[in-house]
């Protein structure tokens, strides 16, 4: 199943619950042929994401948000990585458990990423591990630019996770 099909019902229920204006999904044999196809740049408003498969296909995802709100988007992969078989470096930069699981860390990272990524343009100066948990799906930021707070969700589809990130601008 193709991440664009795995995540049909995520992101419709988030069209509907008006987390989003509008998604597109863009794939691609190359990140260069990926590239051209997504145009540029994004656009204001909207937050994009891109992943290769394990299967050589390069997946890309751009989200459109409200009027006066702020998304982030972000699509990752579960595969072998040296982070997520030595996790101890990952785990105290993210302020995790040390017996966090490798699903957990990389669900983590991926939600702090769309979270980051809702900030935008204003997000220079605020790091990952600014991100704590205030809620189960609340992220809180406490940085010195200040206090925010960005709600996100996340689903998993077999060996992919996909995460959007929310806020009133």
């Amino acid at each position: 199943m193709t991440p664009k099909d795995a995540f049909r019902n995520f992101l419709e229920k988030a069209e509907a619950d008006a987390w989003i204006a509008s998604y597109k999904w863009f794939s691609a044999e190359s990140f260069l042929d990926l590239r051209e196809q997504m145009k540029g740049s994004a656009a204001s408003g909207i937050s994009r994401t891109h992943k290769r498969g394990t299967d050589g296909v390069w997946w890309g995802l751009e989200v459109e948000g409200h009027e006066g709100t702020g998304v982030g988007v972000d699509l990752e992969i579960f595969v072998e990585r040296p982070v997520l078989n030595e996790p101890s470096w990952i785990t105290g930069r993210l302020g995790l458990p040390r017996n966090t699981t490798p699903n957990k860390i990389l669900e983590e990272w991926c939600v702090r990423e769309s979270a980051f990524k809702s900030l935008a343009p204003n997000n220079d100066q605020i790091l990952l591990s600014h991100f704590k948990r205030s809620a189960p799906n609340t992220l809180s930021i406490y940085s010195p630019k200040g206090d925010l707070s960005v709600q996100i969700r996340s689903f998993w589809s077999q060996k992919w996770v996909l995460s959007l990130a929310w806020r009133s601008a």
